[in-house]
């Protein structure tokens, strides 16, 4: 019988591996900056045709804008601490799901304990069963 667990994926940081991550930090950053000026636009072109309740517009659109505005900081928090992470360090990646067999007398918690696979640079470097 088939089963679908879950692995943990980690990533041990590298120069290489840091840099990647504050670039795709920084992009996450931009694509919410460009979502806020979208949402303004949005707004405005709401408000100038007076369809809807202007005090509601401005309401939901803020509230829109505040998400996004949190969605900047934590990716600017998150390269701050990325920043202060030593070389060599593991950082938790993912979580995927993994095909397990598993058959009658087969050891439960050998099949089910903590697993992880440890990928450096893109490379798989170990598999902790």
């Amino acid at each position: 019988m088939q089963i679908i667990r879950k692995t943990t994926v980690k990533q041990v940081v590298t120069e290489y591996s840091k840099q990647k991550l504050v670039e795709k930090f920084q992009e996450q950053v931009a694509a919410k900056q460009k979502e806020i000026e979208q949402l303004n636009f949005e707004k405005k072109k709401l408000i100038y045709k007076q369809k809807f309740d202007q005090h509601k517009v401005e309401e939901k659109f803020s509230q829109e804008e505040l998400k996004r505005k949190q969605s900047i900081e934590w990716y600017e928090l998150q390269v701050e601490q990325l920043d202060q992470l030593p070389i060599g360090s593991e950082i938790t990646e993912r979580e995927v799901d993994e095909i397990v067999e598993v058959s009658v007398g087969d050891a439960y918690d050998e099949l089910f304990g903590d697993r992880e696979i440890v990928v450096e640079d893109g490379i798989i470097v170990r598999i902790n069963r």
